[in-house]
């Protein structure tokens, strides 16, 4: 019922703003009006995200953070965390699915190794992501379009890894260069990429380093005002507006 009035709302509008090409491209609905798209990618307050001080000891190895919800594949971080030996993990949010995620914690081979933070006021966010080593954004579905914790963690300098889902996530983060993006669903890719990156302080560095360098480039709330403001100026000049 629904798919005709949006495809009709997308036939009449001048121009569809979306956060990354790729979510555009790969979209079924976006895709027959890829002339129309203009890309406006999120954008953060990148001095409220900053890396802590040089030598500042992690709390802990991995962290999420993100609503608990079934797309965000906390699940599947759980099931890697189960191969990776004396790995700790901080979660931070809340949601329906925080009784299950706890069950699954509960497993005796991730005894003490999970923290469940619940809810955190914003201003202790930036704290948390200074304390952690590797950031773990293991979504499962195109409902993880962008994935602004990711934008959050490569200011503070972590390294991230997160999946290819064909939306923004593989574009946030840049394989190999930002982090590590591996197949969604597959807790066996997730152990070894934090293997990897746990493995090797040096590039967990580097990795930090192009992360906050990509923020400070592309993915500040000034940028996105102004690809904003030049969108509306493009339709306004192109005397589109009301067609």
């Amino acid at each position: 019922f629904y798919a005709p009035l949006y495809r009709r709302f997308l036939d009449r509008v001048s121009r569809v703003i979306v956060t990354s090409a790729a979510y555009a491209r790969t979209s079924p609905w976006l895709a027959p009006h890829g002339a129309k798209c203009r890309v406006v990618p999120l954008g953060i307050d990148a001095h409220a995200f900053a890396p802590g001080p040089a030598g500042e000891a992690a709390q802990t190895d991995l962290l999420f953070a993100g609503k608990l919800r079934y797309y965000k594949g906390l699940d599947d971080l759980l099931l890697a965390l189960q191969q990776l030996d004396g790995v700790r993990l901080t979660v931070v949010g809340d949601g329906k699915m925080r009784r299950r995620l706890e069950a699954l914690a509960a497993a005796p081979a991730l005894a003490g190794r999970v923290r469940f933070l619940g809810e955190v006021p914003d201003a202790a966010l930036p704290l948390l992501y200074r304390s952690a080593k590797v950031f773990v954004l293991p979504a499962n579905c195109r409902a993880e379009a962008f994935g602004t914790v990711l934008l959050e963690a490569m200011a503070s300098g972590l390294p991230c890894i997160t999946t290819e889902l064909g939306t923004g996530t593989s574009w946030v983060v840049r394989d190999g260069v930002s982090g590590r993006v591996v197949p969604p669903r597959d807790p066996g890719a997730l152990a070894r990429a934090v293997r990897e990156l746990l493995g090797d302080p040096a590039k967990c560095r580097r990795m930090g380093d192009a992360g906050r360098a990509r923020v400070l480039e592309t993915f500040t709330t000034d940028r996105m005002a102004a690809g904003v403001e030049a969108v509306y100026r493009e339709v306004l000049e192109s005397g589109m507006c009301g067609e």
